[in-house]
């Protein structure tokens, strides 16, 4: 399982608090990344992957051009993200199946 971690709204600094997000660091072990969230006021998305399916296409949060105000982190596999797509005609940006979730 993945290493999910957020902050929303704190009135401490965020980056005081980016310590907290290492410590799920076992939960994904092949790549890490946070982003901070830059419409809201100390908000923020940490993510440590588990990398299973897929290479850095599958690398959280997850944002594409198309939706620039959304953000994706999940834990978990979409199995039918290709038949979405075609049902749906969503033009996808990446190869990673979260992105239909985005849609």
């Amino acid at each position: 399982m993945c290493g999910i971690w957020a902050i929303f709204g704190s009135d401490e600094d965020v980056s005081h608090q980016y310590s907290s997000c290492l410590q799920i660091a076992h939960r994904g072990p092949d790549a890490f990344r946070i982003e901070n969230v830059n419409h809201f006021k100390n908000c923020c998305f940490g993510f440590h992957r588990l990398a299973i399916v897929g290479d850095h296409f599958g690398m959280q949060p997850m944002r594409v051009k198309s939706l620039p105000h959304l953000w994706l982190c999940y834990n978990g596999e979409i199995y039918n993200y290709k038949t979405t797509q075609k049902q749906f005609d969503f033009k996808y940006l990446t190869e990673s199946d979260g992105e239909s979730i985005l849609h």
